[in-house]
This record gives C-alpha cells, sequence and structure tokens, in this order.
C-alpha cells in the first residue's frame, strides 16, 4: 500500500511538473503575437510619416508611391479618385493649388487581418493658398484604410474631412 501510495504521488508530482513546463511555451506565443501586432502597428504609423513628409514636400511621386494600385481618395467636395493614376491626377492638382504644413496625431490604429488596418489621425498646420499666397489654418480628421502588399502597408483608401466652422 505504501509502495502504491508513494507512486501515485510520485505520478501526480510529475503531472505538475510537465503542466508547468507547458504553460511556458503558451506565454511566448501570446508574447509573439503582441510582438507581431506592434511591429505591424509601428509599420503603419511609418507611413502615416511618410504621407506627412511627402505631402509638407508637395511631393506627388512620394506621395503616390505609399498608395495601393486600386487606390481610392475621397477628398471634400471633390469627386472620389479611383485608381492610381486618378490618385496622381488629385495630388498634382492639389499640389499645384496649394503647399500644405500640417503635422498628423495619430488617434488609433487597429489591425483588421494580416493584411487589412484602419489608422484614424487628425492633422492641424497651415494651407497656403499659392495664387495669392494667403495662408488659412488646416484642421482635419481623417481615415485611412491599409492593406499589406508585397509585405508593405500601403493606403488603400483615404478620406479626410475638415474639423474648422465652415466660412458662410
Amino acid at each position: 500500500m505504501k509502495t502504491y501510495l508513494a507512486l501515485a504521488i510520485a505520478g501526480l508530482a510529475l503531472q505538475g511538473v510537465s503542466a508547468a513546463q507547458a504553460q511556458p511555451t503558451q506565454a511566448p506565443s501570446s508574447h509573439s503575437h503582441q510582438h507581431y501586432e506592434a511591429q505591424q502597428r509601428a509599420e503603419i504609423e511609418e507611413v502615416l510619416k511618410s504621407y506627412e513628409r511627402a505631402l509638407n514636400a508637395s511631393d506627388v511621386g512620394g506621395v503616390v508611391q505609399l498608395y495601393t494600385d486600386d487606390a481610392v481618395l475621397l477628398a471634400p467636395e471633390a469627386s472620389s479618385a479611383v485608381g492610381i493614376k486618378a490618385v496622381q491626377g488629385a495630388y498634382t492638382a492639389i499640389f499645384q493649388a496649394i503647399g500644405i504644413n500640417i503635422t498628423f496625431e495619430i488617434a488609433e490604429v487597429k489591425l483588421l487581418s494580416p493584411e487589412w488596418a484602419f489608422l484614424r489621425s487628425n492633422s492641424t498646420g497651415v494651407i497656403k493658398i499659392l495664387a495669392n499666397s494667403a495662408q488659412i489654418p488646416g484642421s482635419n480628421q481623417e481615415l485611412f484604410v491599409l492593406r499589406k502588399s508585397r509585405g508593405r502597408w500601403k493606403i488603400a483608401r483615404y478620406s479626410f474631412s475638415s474639423i474648422l466652422p465652415s466660412a458662410k
């Protein structure tokens, strides 16, 4: 009986040890998932920083390279620019009319899947009307839908609207 009891206790002890050893293998997968999400968010945030730099430099090529080929740009009081050529044309027209000096602040980044995410932001700064050199404040709220294409996050859809009171 004592032998049976000793074997039972030893068996339980071994189960406890193997359960304790098994638990740490779950933690790294949780940790690696958090690391993956943090890395994806950092890559998405870098897209916005690159967009800000290109926008402020009036760099059509720099802006367009951040978009997917099937991108859609939804700007206020304008028709949707659908496809990369239309997006390029829209930015060319924008930069011929205004100079932009704005800063984006990220409000939210949400990974929807390994290939899709959205970024919500606010921007503030100054818009210069090139025709008369007038400078006006600019303040927008933005929604970017991003798609991972060939290992890189790109802007698939972009919509923005002013949060300043309209001049009536």
